[in-house]
């Protein structure tokens, strides 16, 4: 069973699963120019396309999965930066660590942060032998950021008609 909402040792930020309440701040997250170049276009531009949006895929990931995509929020405002969970792809054997965060939390550490508390507590809750991050290779802060999480290079895909970079790490 996953928590609905966690800290890690984290001081700044706390996870938690998406709600049907966030609608607005998807809608700013997806459409950032960041998201749109690395992560691709989802075609979410209103408040009906942002709930299908989290219905069918964190929602349900939640359900199916036991894990998926969660919202990393600032303490103590419980303001959204970012999102940041395991995904499992239908072309993956394993599930791959996914990320973003709004412009304006960039470059302050945030999102290793989120990424080692979900790493944390799917890896406890779940026991993975083996995780997976999928990078754009012009996107150097996510190589950066992955690298320093311990994910090491394993081969390049095309993903979406992109190059995409595959990065593993193996816990066994």
């Amino acid at each position: 069973m996953i928590k609905k909402s966690w800290r890690w040792p984290a001081k700044r930020l706390q996870l938690r699963q998406l709600t049907e309440l966030d609608t607005d701040f998807v809608i700013e997250l997806v459409n950032d120019p960041m998201w749109l170049n690395h992560i691709g276009d989802r075609n979410v531009h209103t408040t009906q396309q942002a709930l299908s949006f989290i219905q069918q895929g964190p929602l349900s990931s939640y359900q199916d999965n036991g894990f998926g995509l969660y919202v990393f929020e600032s303490l103590p405002s419980f303001k959204p930066m970012g999102l940041c969970g395991l995904l499992q792809r239908d072309f993956l054997a394993h599930p791959d660590i996914g990320y973003a965060i709004l412009p304006q939390f960039r470059g302050q550490g945030l999102t290793f942060e989120a990424c080692q508390s979900v790493l944390e507590h799917d890896l406890a809750q779940l026991k993975f032998d083996t995780l997976h991050a999928m990078i754009s290779p012009e996107n150097q802060p996510s190589i950066r950021l992955i690298e320093r999480l311990g994910f090491h290079y394993s081969k390049q895909l095309n993903y979406n008609e992109k190059k995409t970079l595959l990065y593993s790490r193996h816990y066994t």
